[in-house]
């Protein structure tokens, strides 16, 4: 399970606008995605000028047996961003590894874009 947190505003990146802060995988499982979001967002939110907000939105993929799929669709969404943006998220520190190879790249470019603004 990956979470993306937004802000109640737009940040500015090297190709644009967009509200999300950070993207990231949920540290403790399926059985407390709120937890590592708010441990996250409570890290940031004191760091922003003018947010008063953020949102947590959660994206989930379907499983496959002996491979990690949550932690392919936090690279492949990070690197949609990167591709976007031309930069890493303001908040997510490691760029990891992508891979294409289980999700659509539209798809993932849609869920990126449905975040940001010209």
């Amino acid at each position: 399970m990956v979470y993306i947190l937004t802000a109640n505003r737009l940040l500015r990146y090297r190709n644009g606008r967009s509200q999300i802060l950070y993207i990231g995988p949920t540290k403790k499982g399926t059985e407390r995605p709120a937890a590592s979001a708010v441990n996250q967002a409570s890290q940031i939110f004191y760091k922003l000028h003018g947010v008063k907000t953020i949102d947590v939105h959660v994206v989930t993929c379907g499983c496959r047996r002996a491979v990690p799929t949550w932690t392919r669709l936090e690279s492949s969404l990070i690197d949609a961003f990167r591709a976007r943006y031309f930069e890493l998220p303001k908040y997510s520190k490691v760029r990891p590894k992508p891979n294409y190879a289980l999700f659509n790249a539209n798809a993932l470019r849609k869920i990126i874009e449905r975040f940001g603004a010209e």
